[in-house]
């Protein structure tokens, strides 16, 4: 592959808001675990059906427990469906006797690519003290098939880390706009 471009997402801005819990009509947490990748949770509230980016973790070469006490000083509400990793169920297991209500996010074919779709229908704000979170959204394109010339419907896997929990922040969302049309996730 040569060189990246075609940015993906382009439909959001970075500004301050309130993130407390009752400015939203709901809030919910997402995970994507990782070690020597980051490993991000964000915390996002959604409100008039807009998404908003409220916090984040983004941590590297941290474990599990690790984690799990610094999502515990920062007060992240246990109570919030945390939506993580499908792969990583040990890890969704340790969360859950944290007393977090963590679940695995269902993937299928073609469920990146609906995820993307749906994400560029909605406007999404990003607090500024989410600096990780902005620096993968600023960046995050489509691969580039030099020989041909064409952006492909594939995104670059490069520090996507904190792009593959925004995308499990709304799978449960795409899933139930889903249950009225043909559209197979």
């Amino acid at each position: 592959w040569g060189e990246t471009g075609g940015a993906i997402l382009s439909n959001y801005v970075v500004h301050e808001f309130p993130t407390d819990f009752n400015y939203f009509d709901n809030m919910r947490l997402s995970q994507d675990f990782g070690f020597n990748h980051a490993n991000a949770i964000l915390r996002a509230g959604f409100k008039d059906g807009e998404l908003y980016i409220c916090d984040e973790i983004y941590v590297h070469e941290k474990d599990t427990s690790e984690i799990i006490e610094i999502a515990d000083s920062r007060k992240l509400e246990k109570h919030l469906y945390m939506y993580c990793d499908s792969a990583e169920p040990d890890r969704i297991k340790m969360w859950k006797k944290a007393g977090y209500s963590a679940r695995p996010v269902k993937k299928g074919p073609g469920s990146v690519k609906a995820q993307i779709d749906y994400l560029k229908q909605k406007k999404i704000h990003i607090h500024p003290k989410c600096v990780n979170f902005y620096k993968e959204i600023t960046q995050w394109k489509w691969k580039y098939d030099e020989k041909q010339g064409v952006y492909l419907d594939e995104p670059v896997e490069f520090m996507d880390d904190a792009m593959a929990a925004l995308r499990y922040l709304i799978n449960v969302d795409l899933k139930r706009s889903s249950i009225n049309s043909t559209v197979n996730i």
